[in-house]
């Protein structure tokens, strides 16, 4: 299936959404409408400048769900970014114990808001 252009802007309507909800503000987001391999969609972040860039593949694998729709993958690859710096923290050569828990605690706190 091929994604639209209106399906490309529902897309980053949700993605952006979901970042101000899961309160990850201080990444800057740039969105791309581009053929990925296998992937309907996925986010490269660089932590240390804090930049995401969030791709919609042009065409969907046949292996998508009938509920899964732009809405789905926005949501999904911004739950990716919220995992992220702990992903990043972990893969770090060293790490304060301190750093790791406090993102924990970010983590916490964020999904408290969200899940009402």
């Amino acid at each position: 299936m091929r994604t639209s252009k209106a399906y490309f802007e529902r897309f980053k309507a949700e993605f952006l959404r979901w970042q101000q909800l899961l309160g990850l503000t201080q990444y800057r987001i740039v969105f791309s409408h581009e053929k990925l391999k296998n992937d309907c969609a996925k986010i490269i972040i660089g932590q240390m400048d804090k930049l995401a860039k969030v791709i919609l593949s042009t065409e969907l694998p046949g292996t998508e769900k009938e509920d899964e729709g732009p809405e789905s993958h926005a949501k999904h690859e911004a739950i990716h970014l919220l995992e992220s710096r702990l992903a990043w923290l972990g893969a770090c050569r060293y790490i304060e114990e301190s750093d790791l828990n406090e993102e924990c605690e970010a983590v916490v706190v964020r999904l408290e808001k969200v899940l009402k």
